[in-house]
């Protein structure tokens, strides 16, 4: 029996909208709950890529997903996302995150242009916050707004949304193609 994802991450699953095929970016992915939901959806190309700065994150990761990362569906990459490097350029059809605070708490230190050169030309970024109804996403911050402006300043990305339609607010972005 697969264990089941927290509520946040099973509401997230959908909106990446994959088809199984994508080279995928996953920012902060300890303890990697969101890459056993993903990984058994991947074929041909499909492949995840779990990024954490922890190395007991990155341990978590790779022992809840030990099938996935054999069978070279998942790879776990211990680095902090402020330290990663545009190469090689538009290796990822998307990258996302959930709960990853330095898009508003720290925007300078997000790194934006560099996931934006990591996206393939058309590629999505999706950026998610809150654990559910009333959980305080962003201690009372428009947590939306402050995201968002930190992705429209990279010029290299578009089409900048934010729905918090949901218990789970969803801020998006493309690359230009």
């Amino acid at each position: 029996m697969s264990e089941q994802p927290p509520p946040h991450i099973a509401r997230l699953i959908p909106r990446l909208e994959l088809t199984g095929t994508e080279r995928i970016l996953e920012l902060g992915a300890a303890p990697g709950v969101a890459v056993a939901a993903i990984g058994p959806q991947l074929t041909g190309d499909g492949h995840l890529t779990a990024l954490d700065r922890s190395a007991v994150g990155v341990r978590r990761i790779r022992e809840r997903n030990r099938a996935l990362v054999d069978a070279g569906r998942v790879s776990v990459v211990e680095q902090d996302l402020t330290t990663l490097a545009p190469e090689p350029p538009g290796r990822f059809d998307l990258i996302f995150a959930s709960n990853v605070n330095v898009f508003w708490t720290h925007p300078r230190k997000a790194n934006v242009d560099v996931l934006a050169a990591l996206l393939a030309p058309g590629g999505r970024l999706r950026l998610f916050y809150g654990y559910g109804p009333g959980d305080g996403a962003g201690s009372g911050r428009d947590t939306g707004s402050l995201v968002a402006a930190t992705l429209h300043d990279c010029a290299a990305l578009t089409t900048v949304t934010v729905d918090d339609a949901g218990p789970t607010l969803q801020v998006s972005a493309a690359q230009k193609g």
